[in-house]
């Protein structure tokens, strides 16, 4: 059966299921973006999973429709396909950028709206047309209290994704993140009490929040990130990689959290050394500036190259062309950039936060180091470099584990929640 047949299956199958998703992170593929729309909100591995997550949920036949944030220049609403719509809410967000999540007040401002696009939903009556609700949730407070603000006002059952646990994953590294770590812990577990399902992308937050008390085994679920492996798995028809030194890649938002400086000064020791590399930075954020800084303070300014935002295509080839995938994150539950590399067959060094030792496993598919560690990032490093054998043996066994991940396998255990919460509820079309 093809993937076309497949999916016209899967529509057949349940024609009436509408999933309303509600998210203030999203990417929009095909859309240029500039530095001042990414400071805005910086895109990264939450926004591209919820992106691919939509695309393949529609793929297996459901309805959907994305209610967010709508950016300077955009339209108020969007068709992706026959079956998926966007509503964009515009939102009066103060144009002063934070160094890690766009602008101030976004979220707020993105919940606020959606309040205000939910009562109109129930007042007129249309929340009828959707069998349930999907929120993603990040480590801030904002999106966990709009969640069940939504499913008060529309009464539909709730489904959310926790990206980022407060509870269990996040480390403030800025005032605002110390401010607010509190009331992010309690509307956790205030929203994830209330959900009809809770969805987690490792083990380790699904026992936290079953030990905890915050639900029951039976309503919380395990739906990783997902991979779209043929983009990057190597094959035959891929360019030559290029001759000269191997690549070191940085690739993710220039956020505190994401370990960018780490990595800037694990660099600068790797360059006093002598080490044959080449060390490449991937991707925007509002610390970019930062870190230009930081490279001419470490005056490698001429050994880093910065390449900016790519698209998803350019990220691809990114990877592929690197010899060493480094992700220093100071915290991180899964990230999208370790399956990818893995995908690639690449040697990874991540950090030992959240679910990363559960995906690479220290010495069998890449090199685990504390956090916080720019020498032990540069010990990892060098082990890599001088020994290619090395690589290619961890690069062989990640892209195995990575297989586990492919998208669409786990976009369907998401539609059997979907399916389970729903339950026969059949959505009204007027």
């Amino acid at each position: 059966m093809t993937s076309s047949e497949s999916s016209a299956g899967a529509h057949q199958e349940e024609p009436d299921l509408h999933v309303l998703r509600l998210t203030p992170y999203y990417y929009l593929a095909d859309r240029e973006l500039t530095h001042r729309e990414l400071q805005y909100e910086p895109i990264g591995g939450m926004q591209v999973q919820i992106m691919q997550t939509t695309e393949q949920v529609s793929a297996l036949g459901s309805r959907q429709s994305v209610v967010l944030p709508r950016r300077p220049g955009m339209p108020a609403r969007l068709a992706a396909d026959e079956r998926t719509s966007f509503e964009l809410l515009s939102l009066p967000v103060a144009p002063i950028p934070t160094r890690s999540k766009g602008y101030i007040g976004l979220l707020v401002s993105w919940g606020m709206a959606v309040t205000a696009w939910c009562l109109r939903q129930r007042l007129r009556r249309t929340h009828r047309r959707f069998s349930l609700i999907h929120v993603h949730c990040s480590e801030l407070p904002w999106t966990f209290l709009f969640a069940v603000i939504a499913k008060f006002l529309l009464r539909l059952p709730l489904v959310i994704t926790t990206h980022c646990s407060a509870i269990a994953t996040f480390h403030p590294e800025t005032p605002l993140g110390r401010l607010l770590i509190g009331p992010a812990r309690l509307f956790e577990r205030w929203a994830v009490r209330r959900a009809d399902a809770a969805v987690v992308l490792t083990e380790r937050i699904r026992r936290v929040y079953v030990e905890k008390g915050l639900t029951t085994p039976d309503r919380v679920h395990i739906v990783p990130d997902g991979v779209r492996l043929d983009a990057f798995r190597t094959s035959a028809e891929d360019p030559e990689p290029d001759s000269g030194p191997p690549v070191v890649l940085y690739c993710g938002r220039f956020a505190p959290e994401k370990g960018w400086a780490d990595y800037v000064e694990a660099a600068a020791l790797l360059v006093r050394e002598g080490a044959g590399a080449r060390f490449v930075m991937c991707g925007d954020g509002n610390e970019l500036r930062h870190c230009r800084a930081d490279l001419r303070r470490l005056d490698i300014v001429d050994h880093v190259e910065l390449r900016g935002h790519l698209e998803r295509d350019e990220i691809a080839e990114a990877i592929k062309s690197a010899a060493i995938v480094v992700i220093p994150s100071r915290h991180e539950e899964l990230g999208g950039t370790v399956l990818e590399a893995l995908t690639a067959g690449k040697a990874v060094v991540v950090t030992e936060v959240g679910g990363l030792p559960e995906v690479v496993d220290h010495g069998a598919a890449g090199l685990i180091v504390p956090p916080y560690d720019p020498p032990g990032l540069a010990a990892a490093v060098r082990k890599y470099l001088d020994s290619p054998e090395l690589r290619r043996e961890h690069g062989r066994a990640g892209a195995l584990r990575a297989a586990g991940y492919e998208l669409e396998t786990v976009s369907k255990r998401l539609a059997e929640v979907y399916r389970a919460v729903s339950g026969a509820r059949a959505p009204s079309r007027t």
